[in-house]
């Protein structure tokens, strides 16, 4: 079982990880030059990646999403 502090650290970070996700969904939808809207649409993927890691990285250390 993990620390109440690295439970607190991988929740925060995954908080932040799903906001910069959705803010750059939201960035690519209104994006009217392609290349800009790809850009956003690439970072939201890195985004999903590191969510899954983080997500992992709990799983590891038996720690509920919540």
């Amino acid at each position: 079982m993990a620390s109440e502090e690295v439970a607190r650290i991988l929740k925060m970070a995954l908080a932040l990880e799903k906001k910069n996700h959705e803010d750059y969904l939201k960035s690519a939808k209104e994006a009217e030059i392609e290349s800009i809207r790809k850009m956003f649409e690439f970072l939201a993927d890195e985004e999903e990646k590191h969510i899954e890691m983080i997500r992992e990285k709990m799983k590891v250390f038996g720690i509920d999403e919540d």
